[in-house]
């Protein structure tokens, strides 16, 4: 799927085009192919060896990878399964890296804007952002080289969309457009006259709430200055007026009760548990009596060690620490801990079809009860 040009998508090459392309079809391959084989070699092989080596079947996480570690197959996969990680991030860089100046002066001159963006120089990345680059991507979603950078935001917008292989969509809105046309759909008469869009990067999340609520006043919060730059001016190009500014989610500067519904895409899997609580209770405080709080709902959590394993290579292999801490948390409960009602909490019951790419058909119909959550304050 061609991506969506705008303003402040970099451009180019030929040569880059085809080596952006190449990335995207490696791990393409690693995760519908690659990933897939190891399981089937570990089920045909690698368990049965183990089995007859020690007398028992593998009990834990640590022995279903102790059990594959022999097979060449399995430590390829994994060797280019990291390998394809780091060169999408790589690739598309140096096409960044070629026309950075430019970018970031388009994004600082934006004229008669219909949004608004608003910085906070003095807000530090949290600890658990500067520990670890997530997804691999050099300098994580808030690292800044310069005081009107949107270097980060400009790599997650091209990256992620070779990442995903076209599989977000043209404008990498597909899962908020689900979440948006879900919430449309199950709760007609719920008609929000504010929206707060919760790590909104790039703005992918946060438009199709503006344009399917369009007297809705939209906001989108990121502890990034790169991609609050970015999201801004991307908006602006689009003809979508929503006010970005840059907030940690755990604290913001908004009043209480401001919002009637608080959102968030592909967030709470980058935190550790104790955000996502704070997050939550912040949530909390912000919405209106009445309000919603709705979120992807990430992965279910693992049926057993072996489904642990072959469900959570990201994890550990391409920095995606704090998910495993979020497949475990129980979110009925911690919502409730938030403040909002027991009996407030739902949850779609489906999943958008990016989350399933590359997963054995058992594996999806498993997916298919995670759902996006939500709860209602009372």
């Amino acid at each position: 799927m061609t991506q969506h040009r705008h303003a402040m998508l970099p451009d180019q090459t030929h040569d880059e085009a085809a080596r952006e392309a190449y990335c995207g079809s490696l791990r393409k391959m690693f995760t519908e192919v690659l990933w897939p084989g190891s399981r089937e070699i570990y089920e045909d092989l690698a368990r049965p060896a183990f089995e007859r080596r020690t007398g028992h079947a593998p009990a834990t996480v640590r022995e279903v990878r102790e059990a594959l570690e022999p097979s060449f197959f399995y430590r390829t996969a994994n060797l280019l399964g990291r390998c394809a990680q780091e060169l999408l991030w790589d690739t598309v860089g140096e096409s960044i890296d070629r026309q950075l100046p430019e970018l970031n002066a388009r994004a600082a001159s934006v004229t008669n804007p219909i949004g608004s963006a608003r910085l906070n120089p003095d807000l530090a990345a949290p600890r658990y952002m500067d520990m670890v680059d997530i997804h691999v991507m050099p300098g994580n979603f808030h690292t800044a080289r310069s005081d009107d950078d949107v270097y980060a935001a400009a790599l997650y917008d091209r990256g992620v969309h070779h990442f995903a292989y076209g599989g977000m969509g043209p404008e990498n809105e597909f899962i908020g457009r689900a979440m948006s046309g879900w919430l449309k759909e199950n709760y007609p008469d719920f008609a929000p006259k504010r929206i707060l869009d919760m790590g909104a990067g790039p703005g992918f999340s946060t438009l199709p709430w503006k344009r399917l609520y369009p007297d809705a006043e939209v906001h989108g919060i990121d502890v990034s200055a790169p991609m609050v730059r970015y999201a801004h001016a991307r908006a602006e190009d689009m003809g979508v007026a929503v006010h970005f500014s840059q907030q940690d989610a755990a604290h913001t500067d908004f009043p209480d009760g401001h919002f009637d519904l608080v959102t968030s895409c592909l967030l709470t899997h980058e935190n550790p548990v104790p955000q996502i609580r704070k997050m939550f209770a912040e949530s909390h405080r912000l919405l209106s009596p009445g309000g919603m709080m709705f979120i992807d709902g990430a992965h279910p959590p693992a049926a057993d060690h072996e489904d642990e394993f072959f469900t959570t290579w990201f994890n550990y292999n391409a920095n995606e620490p704090f998910a495993v801490g979020l497949r475990k948390l129980d979110l009925e409960e911690a919502f409730a801990t938030a403040g909002f009602p027991a009996d407030a909490y739902f949850t779609s019951g489906a999943r958008e079809a990016v989350y399933l790419k590359g997963m054995a058909g058992k594996a999806k119909r498993k997916a298919a009860s995670a759902g996006y959550r939500g709860t209602i304050k009372a």
